[in-house]
């Protein structure tokens, strides 16, 4: 289970893990493996997991007013969010390589099967 002050934060990390999974998926294609059908098949099903906790993470925010907007990046290269909850505004900065640390922390829960929202 993930801890609380994270689960709002899948918002963010989980397009990622997404993403990373689409890209591997694309690679696997590519490089044309015995077993190839079998890889991606798991992928895909990793995949679709993962969509589906997009939008259990999505309906949760909804129900709790909680909107979260990209603001890009800084001169450093961190990267900038605004979340906002009714008239309540916190900014939030995370570091890429922290970031790329979760998303790799998150993709290892969804391939090992342990990954619950």
């Amino acid at each position: 289970m993930i801890p609380v002050q994270y689960r709002d934060h899948l918002f963010i990390y989980l397009p990622l893990v997404r993403k990373v999974l689409e890209k591997d998926m694309g690679k696997f294609k590519k490089v044309g493996l015995k077993f190839e059908r079998t890889y991606l098949n798991y992928l895909e099903k990793v995949t679709n997991k993962v969509g589906i906790d997009i939008g259990k993470v999505k309906r949760n925010m909804y129900k709790k007013g909680l909107t979260i907007y990209d603001q890009g990046r800084d001169e450093k290269g961190c990267c900038k969010y605004l979340f906002v909850c009714r008239e309540y505004r916190q900014n939030v900065t995370l570091f890429p390589h922290l970031m790329k640390n979760k998303v790799a922390e998150y993709l290892a829960q969804y391939l090992s099967g342990i990954q619950t929202l």
